[in-house]
């Protein structure tokens, strides 16, 4: 065979492949034995005619040959292709675009994904400071509000609506001149928080100052990302009837409070706030670590080189979509029908978002490897146990599951995913050099 290796851009590589005639004599006289042996001549048992009698009957020798070219080439091309990637050492990961050029002899040509290519360049001068980590009285002090409120009793009131009072109340709403109304709620009831919206932007604060029995008609305008379409920008009319205003009584900030949210655990406000303190420091902290990793990591892209076919971005497409739908491919088509979509319209929707997973894992990926990431047994193990840990009686049969070699083969990768988002958090905070002197020391 004669073949030339041409790289394109993208991760792809163009074979261009002329295959010796001998071999294509060899798949025509294979074809030919598959034809003959179920051909129907007449004067002869089926299978049973010689060459000559069923070259007769489909036109003579030339006229054969042509009909049973198509299928000696395309039982050919593969086998063909599959020994020059071994050959060439194509790292395919996809099937190939194929394109016939010449019968005689036969010559085609193979577009093939490859490998990703991942150039990190100078990623461990990468630098992102890390956010400090500060809990304020203020913060503590929110909790313990939504805990007064958690424990709040709410009760009737005769007096004009207040913010954070608790209202029943009959809402309508029609775009204005149209008698259909897009809303109907009777006797809904929602608390009235300063700053969340009641639908669209302006009714909340209708409300204020009404009182139980009253009515009101208020002409707002929708914005233009109005949850209903035929109704985004345009002049809205609603009527709304206060039938009960109640209001919260909130308890006392004292240990009664702290005794109603645990008895065994807070005897004290003070310990109910110290254990606030630490759960909101714990919760902060790891929300800081999350975002130094995604910093650290886009940081890192910033100057990373990546080549890859496109054909893996179309992959991680179909991922977001099987997230989305699973198995549900009826209601997924049915979705579409109702926004009007078309499936390719709608697979371009996740194109950037797939683009941007894609480009990332391909950088963690290579850290993981130019860094030696590998996690020990024992680390496994100790991984397992703090999966199971809170399963009490059922954690021993869910240990079964991850004994076998793709439970421990998905523990693995989560374990590579987490400790290579360590290290590099840790070059980004300049402390990867100190950990390895400390290690060599």
């Amino acid at each position: 065979m004669k073949v030339t290796l041409e790289r394109l851009p993208e991760s792809r590589v163009l074979l261009d492949i002329e295959v010796e005639p001998e071999r294509l004599e060899k798949s025509l006289d294979a074809e030919y034995r598959r034809f003959a042996s179920k051909a129907r001549v007449p004067g002869f048992r089926p299978g049973k005619a010689p060459r000559a009698a069923i070259e007769r009957a489909m036109g003579g020798p030339t006229q054969l040959r042509a009909g049973l070219m198509d299928d000696a080439i395309k039982r050919l091309v593969p086998d063909v292709y599959n020994e020059v990637i071994e050959t060439q050492d194509v790292d395919a990961i996809a099937q190939p675009e194929l394109e016939i050029v010449e019968v005689e002899p036969v010559r085609f040509k193979a577009t093939v994904p490859v490998r990703p290519t991942v150039e990190l360049n100078d990623y461990r001068s990468v630098r992102v400071p890390r956010d400090p980590v500060e809990v304020t009285d203020e913060m503590v002090a929110e909790q313990v509000m939504l805990l007064r409120r958690r424990h709040a009793t709410i009760v009737p009131v005769e007096r004009p609506v207040q913010w954070n009072d608790v209202l029943t109340a009959n809402v309508a709403g029609t775009v204005t001149g149209d008698e259909v109304p897009f809303v109907d709620d009777k006797d809904a009831e929602f608390p009235l928080r300063e700053g969340v919206e009641i639908l669209l932007p302006g009714l909340a604060e209708a409300f204020l100052g009404m009182s139980k029995g009253d009515t009101k008609t208020v002409e707002l305008t929708a914005p233009e990302d109005f949850r209903l379409d035929r109704a985004q920008g345009k002049p809205l009319t609603f009527a709304i009837e206060v039938k009960e205003v109640k209001e919260e009584q909130l308890p006392d900030e004292d240990d009664e409070l702290a005794n109603s949210v645990n008895a065994d655990e807070f005897q004290t406000m003070e310990a109910l706030r110290t254990r606030i303190r630490e759960d909101l420091e714990r919760s902060l902290t790891e929300q800081n670590k999350a975002k130094h990793h995604q910093e650290a990591l886009d940081k890192i892209l910033e100057g990373a080189t990546l080549d890859y076919p496109k054909v893996v971005v179309d992959r991680e497409i179909e991922h977001i979509i099987n997230d989305q739908v699973g198995n549900d491919r009826q209601g997924y088509m049915t979705y579409l029908q109702r926004i009007g979509r078309s499936e390719a319209e709608y697979r371009e929707t996740f194109r950037e978002t797939a683009e941007t997973r894609v480009r990332r894992s391909l950088v963690l990926n290579q850290v993981a490897e130019l860094e030696k990431i590998e996690p020990t047994e024992e680390e496994v193990e100790a991984e397992v146990d703090k999966l199971i840990g809170p399963m009490g009686e059922d954690g021993e049969r869910f240990r079964a599951l991850f004994a076998g070699p793709e439970g421990r083969a998905t523990i693995r990768r989560n374990l590579v995913t987490q400790k290579t988002f360590d290290r590099i958090s840790a070059i980004a905070a300049g402390e990867a050099e100190a950990e390895a002197e400390e290690a060599t020391a």
